[in-house]
């Protein structure tokens, strides 16, 4: 005679409890990031290395550079705010809801382009680069935008994290 579901007991081998997460909105390991704030939500020790999930906000006017992942893809959400995004060919304005994503080995950048703050999700993945955010970056003394700088970053720490993002993560700018 076949089992019913409620007379049987399921099991949930693999969900262990230190793999089980919830965040309430403001929960994260909160790094100051390239002029935003970056709050890792969930790392690859969490994931087994399949992703991470990282919650940006980024002042106006902001843009990152077209640059190239070559080991992890990146699906973006928009959460707040106006992004427009550029991916190989494609450009693409977001705005709440919209998620975009750039694959590995694909030129990508994006610039802010709301008169306030944008907030949005990245996941990587696989997950690694979360590392390269808590290695350029610098613990968040709030939950808020980092302080304007007073002077431009120096070169020479500008080229150390050039050479760490391409060498030890595998991320480089193009042209």
């Amino acid at each position: 005679m076949a089992e019913s579901v409620s007379s049987r007991t399921l099991s949930m081998s693999g969900a262990s409890p230190e793999r089980i997460a919830a965040f309430a909105p403001e929960a994260g390991e909160a790094r100051w990031w390239f002029g935003g704030l970056a709050l890792i939500k969930l790392a690859g020790k969490q994931t087994e290395g399949r992703f991470s999930l990282i919650e940006l906000l980024y002042p106006p006017n902001l843009e990152v550079p077209l640059h190239i992942h070559t080991r992890e893809d990146e699906l973006f959400h928009v959460l707040e705010g106006k992004i427009s995004y550029r991916v190989g060919d494609s450009r693409i304005e977001a705005a709440l809801g919209h998620s975009v994503f750039a694959p590995r080995n694909i030129p990508h950048g994006f610039t802010v382009t709301s008169p306030m703050p944008a907030r949005y999700l990245i996941v990587y993945s696989p997950a690694g680069f979360e590392d390269f955010i808590r290695e350029s970056g610098e613990p968040a003394q709030a939950l808020t935008l980092p302080p304007v700088p007073s002077a431009p970053p120096d070169a020479a720490v500008l080229q150390r994290i050039v050479t760490l993002m391409a060498t030890k993560y595998g991320c480089q700018f193009v042209s």
